[in-house]
């Protein structure tokens, strides 16, 4: 599956996750922007939140001040995983995964899965 950023703008509004268990790191955040450019996915955040206690699981979530992200499509597999559940409504996610670096990336879309930002300590929610 090759991603342009027209088929990506579905996604402003929605979510993506950032997961790498290996290095113990998992970030969401909602999507302000989001494109390919140069090969790279590159997306800005309206707001990123780190969670704290993973892995296993995220027991919370704290703000993160880093707004952008950038991965190299060339070391990423891409694929359309579906909806995010019966209980969840919105369109398919997009998952990229990278057995090189460890990362798995998912893009929700914006009536899909969230964190709710008043769950994320250190946001100022508007």
């Amino acid at each position: 599956m090759e991603l342009t950023t027209e088929m990506l703008a579905r996604f402003v509004g929605g979510q993506v996750e950032i997961q790498n268990p290996g290095e113990g790191y998992i970030y969401r955040g909602e999507v302000l922007t989001i494109g390919v450019v140069n090969d790279d996915l590159t997306v800005t955040f309206s707001w990123l939140a780190k969670g704290e206690g993973y892995p296993p699981l995220s027991t919370s979530w704290v703000k993160d001040d880093r707004l952008d992200y950038a991965a190299g499509l060339s070391i990423y597999a891409v694929s359309n995983i579906g909806p995010s559940g019966e209980d969840v409504g919105g369109g398919d996610r997009i998952c990229l995964r990278s057995q090189i670096v460890g990362e798995t990336v998912i893009l929700y879309p914006p009536d899909g899965s969230k964190l709710d930002p008043a769950d994320v300590k250190g946001l100022q929610v508007a």
